[in-house]
């Protein structure tokens, strides 16, 4: 959960700079938290989950965090390389 929060205040930081990037990243960090609170019994027993329903909750949370990890490193690996072309073709045409 602690890392949760932590990814989702750094989607805060980067909102500033990024807003689709910040809230992106807000994302990952909401499904980490997630998964963590459905991990833990005082959550399970408020909402009356049972334990095999809490597992297959959290592993969704979890699986969803690092689809959209994975999406959005691809994503801003294909941006950052587009851009790097570019410039280098500008480079070279002067």
């Amino acid at each position: 959960m602690l890392i949760g929060i932590l990814v989702v205040g750094y989607g805060l930081l980067v909102a500033s700079a990024s807003p689709l990037g910040g809230a992106w990243i807000a994302a990952i960090g909401t499904a980490l938290l997630l998964s963590g609170l459905f991990a833990t019994d005082a959550v399970g027993d408020r909402l009356g989950l049972a334990p095999n329903r809490r597992r297959r909750l959290s592993l969704g949370c979890a699986g969803l965090a690092a689809l959209l990890a994975v999406a959005f490193v691809v994503i801003n690996g294909a941006t950052f390389e587009a851009e790097e072309l570019e410039s280098v073709a500008s480079a070279l045409r002067r």
